[in-house]
């Protein structure tokens, strides 16, 4: 009988694990992750200023500053003297997306070295431009960007003046009117200071909590009585309370062991007396 109940104890135990181990894995208890959180708020503090220190450094000292500066060209032309009508627009708009694509072409781009007397092939100048054209418009905008905001302006309004001559030549077409000459830009357009800060706050606070929960998560130590329920399904008869005293008093087994010395002499001095 004594071993069967043993059996059937060890087989409870292993069910107890084993559901444990199954609540321990499909339960999250947000509240204690959330404890968890704040017990170690320091470590998700510093995290999060190391994170936007580091990305706003190397935004600031490392990230070489880019400047934009753009052309625009009106896409129209009146067929009838200076009367523009509706067919004018209607071929302006069709014509908008052939010059989109041409004013980014390689022989725009040699004749633009050519002028500047650029060292750079043509491949790597056309990276530098941008065509865009705003929904619903026959405007074209011709934007460069460079490290240098004067480079940029020369660029984007070369590139337009190279288009005026040879979109026509190209299309035989009238030209292109211009809506408004590059200036030189006054401040830059990337890299963005404080938002790679914040991106990099954001970043380090979600490592940290991603850290940490995954910490709560290996965490299998029993701290409380209500752990111990979850982990094994049985409520524990009893606990050791918490202290700061050690388990065994020393000085009182001296004193023990000192009595029984004593109840020994007395036991001798009896006997011998008898």
């Amino acid at each position: 009988m004594e071993g069967v109940h043993r059996q059937m104890t060890e087989k409870t135990m292993d069910e107890s694990l084993k559901r444990g181990n199954e609540v321990r894995e499909d339960e999250i208890d947000l509240l204690m992750l959330a404890s968890h959180f704040l017990d170690h708020a320091k470590f998700i503090i510093v995290s999060l200023f190391i994170g936007a220190f580091l990305f706003g450094a190397v935004s600031m000292f490392v990230i070489h500053p880019k400047y934009e500066s753009t052309a625009k060209l009106y896409i129209i032309s009146a067929s009838k003297g200076s009367i523009v009508d509706l067919t004018d627009l209607n071929v302006g708009t069709t014509l908008t997306a052939d010059y989109e694509e041409l004013i980014i072409s390689e022989p725009v781009a040699e004749q633009v070295i050519k002028n500047l007397k650029l060292k750079e092939t043509p491949e790597k100048l056309l990276k530098k431009i941008s065509i865009s054209n705003p929904q619903d418009t026959r405007v074209l905008y011709i934007t460069a960007t460079t490290e240098s905001p004067s480079e940029s302006m020369k660029l984007a309004n070369e590139f337009m003046d190279v288009s005026l001559k040879y979109l026509p030549d190209t299309m035989s077409t009238n030209p292109p009117n211009v809506a408004q000459r590059a200036k030189m830009p006054n401040k830059k357009s990337s890299p963005s200071n404080s938002r790679n800060t914040l991106i990099g706050a954001l970043l380090g606070f979600i490592l940290a909590c991603g850290i940490l929960t995954v910490q709560y998560l290996k965490d299998d130590t029993i701290h409380s009585a209500e752990d111990f329920e979850n982990y094994f399904g049985i409520m524990p008869i009893a606990s050791i309370p918490e202290g700061n005293g050690d388990l065994f008093d020393k000085d009182g087994e001296d004193k023990k062991r000192e009595k029984r010395k004593r109840r020994k002499r007395h036991s001798k001095k009896d006997g011998g007396a008898r």
